[in-house]
């Protein structure tokens, strides 16, 4: 090659780059949300929201909140909710975002708890179909562990590429509940792709997470024995008369046994995400987050009982939130044969919020898009759930010497404490500390391997 075409080839790829950081740049602005419908109180952060194509179909909606502190420097979280199927929108707007929504589903208030106090965050609401993410092609089949986690690390470089600066920032991957499949499978991604694609992963972080399909079912039963929902002739009959290996329902009386317990767990009128909150009898959507929830967290034949049983006490004030004409959002019937659940916290705020039409031109949603709901039946009834237990890809996390902290709400029934513990044990480290708080307890595990030290953390924590 002659000078020249040295010049030229030079040029070509000068252009190029020239010509995809405007790209990104422009969608960068295009995204920025310069007016947030209901929030009336002034913020001293940037936000955008819009989408990162993860394959030739797939479009992952995200909505981003830059760092409140010093967003150039301070960590980048990106924030995963479970399910499957449900929507990251949760977490920002109900749990931990800047701004949370208010009971009327028009008008937000600022979050004095928010996690980018000190940390900017993205929420992608993942895997495709949840939420405002959409496929151009749409195909269920596709829709499983693997798919979903290479599509979210695609996510993640798209992100990068529209906001570079962010890139060299300390990176935490985060989540709850099926996000324990999520994260840690995520983060395997970003470790195996170091070399090809640096980034600073620095750490992963997940709330009550679905670690262990076996140890979930195991430490449920034993869960509700300690919490007085089961009684102690019960108990005695499956743990010594009939030797019950619970996570393994080994024979007719033992599985029945389960699934009566599991059954009272999640239609007895308790609340799974914590046992001692009120369960709202009358929160019609949050059946379909609770749908999602047992879709994922339950064993097919217990789910399926459930289901069943549930029909045929359907909750008639079942419904959906529609948006019409005159931006008036209001409640439907759900299909006949849609499984309502049995709703306990009201979601009704987040979705009357998220389907206002200001709200979605605000969020640059595209206009043939239906609308939001907090978790999508379609993808919670199809997903194919693929990986059973997360300690491989946890041990290659820890690996790699990215700090992991595993924290569980003591009240939590749907992903318990005491699966977070036996996972923790089964994994092989040594506990190097062992503290009492007086909001918890906390585990410090230390994992040596070939001069590797790495930190990982086991909390469980008690509200106060």
């Amino acid at each position: 090659m002659n000078l020249i075409q040295k010049f030229i080839l030079f040029l070509f790829i000068f252009n190029l780059k020239i010509n995809c950081f405007n790209k990104f740049s422009k969608t960068k602005n295009l995204n920025k949300i310069n007016n947030l419908p209901g929030l009336e109180s002034e913020i001293n952060f940037n936000h955008y929201s819009g989408y990162l194509q993860v394959s030739n179909y797939h479009f992952l909606h995200y909505w981003f909140v830059e760092s409140q502190n010093d967003p150039e420097n301070d960590p980048i979280i990106f924030w995963f909710n479970g399910g499957p199927g449900c929507s990251s929108m949760d977490g920002l707007l109900k749990e931990m975002g800047p701004y949370l929504v208010n009971p009327d589903g028009r008008s937000l208030r600022l979050n004095k708890y928010s996690w980018n106090k000190n940390a900017s965050v993205v929420y992608i609401e993942s895997p495709v179909g949840v939420g405002y993410s959409y496929s151009e092609a749409w195909s269920l089949t596709e829709i499983d562990d693997e798919q979903t986690a290479k599509e979210n690390y695609e996510a993640v470089k798209q992100f990068f590429e529209i906001y570079p600066s962010f890139r060299n920032n300390y990176l935490f991957i985060s989540g709850e509940s099926y996000a324990g499949v999520y994260v840690p499978s995520l983060c395997a991604l970003i470790v195996d792709g170091q070399n090809e694609y640096p980034l600073k992963l620095t750490g992963m972080m997940i709330g009550n997470g679905y670690m262990n399909s076996r140890l979930d079912i195991d430490t449920t039963i034993k869960f509700a024995y300690a919490h007085g929902l089961v009684d102690e002739k019960l108990w005695q009959l499956m743990r010594e008369e009939y030797g019950c290996d619970l996570s393994m329902m080994s024979n007719y009386f033992c599985q029945n046994k389960v699934e009566e317990i599991f059954e009272f767990v999640w239609l007895g009128g308790l609340n799974p995400y914590d046992l001692y909150r009120d369960c709202d009898a009358f929160s019609p959507l949050n059946s379909q987050k609770m749908h999602a929830l047992r879709r994922g967290l339950l064993p097919t034949k217990i789910n399926e009982r459930i289901v069943a049983k549930s029909i045929m006490n359907r909750n008639t004030r079942s419904a959906r939130f529609i948006n019409d004409d005159l931006n008036n959002v209001t409640e439907v019937s759900s299909n006949v044969a849609t499984d309502p659940g049995i709703p306990c916290l009201d979601d009704s705020d987040a979705t009357r919020y998220m389907n206002l039409k200001e709200v979605r031109q605000a969020l640059n949603i595209p206009s043939h898009l239906g609308n939001w709901s907090i978790c999508n039946e379609d993808v919670s009834n199809n997903y194919n759930q693929i990986y059973s237990d997360m300690s491989p890809f946890v041990k290659k996390v820890l690996g790699a010497k990215v700090k992991t902290l595993l924290y569980y709400g003591d009240t939590d029934m749907a992903c318990n404490f005491l699966l977070g513990q036996q996972f923790a044990s089964q994994l092989g480290y040594r506990v190097i500390k062992n503290n009492f708080l007086n909001f918890g307890r906390r585990r410090n595990f230390i994992h040596r391997d070939n001069k590797i030290n790495s930190k990982f953390t086991l909390e469980t924590i008690h509200p106060v």
